[in-house]
């Protein structure tokens, strides 16, 4: 019985200190991009992006998914495709480079 609970304390280690290295939450500055001003990362898997469109600032909700280094952000039903690289969201001509703060 004893060795059953320190198996499942010992998952539970592992699976929090997995969940802290891949932690991608945060306010990324974008650089390179076509829109992109900044992206910020919360709980519950939502996304907000601020972006500057025809010369208005604009700021939209969506979600976004993490699947290894492969971050997808959808607002308004759009899909956008980064990859995380240390401090970085590079989201390639469309999305530019989006450093953490």
């Amino acid at each position: 019985m004893k060795i059953k609970y320190v198996g499942l304390l010992g998952l539970a280690v592992l699976a929090l200190v997995l969940n802290g290295c891949s932690n991608i939450k945060g306010t990324y500055n974008c650089k390179g991009g076509i829109f992109l001003q900044s992206i910020t990362l919360e709980s519950g898997d939502k996304a907000t992006v601020t972006g500057n469109v025809f010369g208005s600032i604009q700021q939209k909700v969506g979600t976004y998914a993490v699947d290894g280094d492969n971050v997808t952000i959808t607002v308004g039903g759009q899909s956008t495709p980064f990859v995380h690289k240390g401090k970085v969201l590079d989201g390639g001509e469309l999305g530019g480079q989006c450093t953490a703060q």
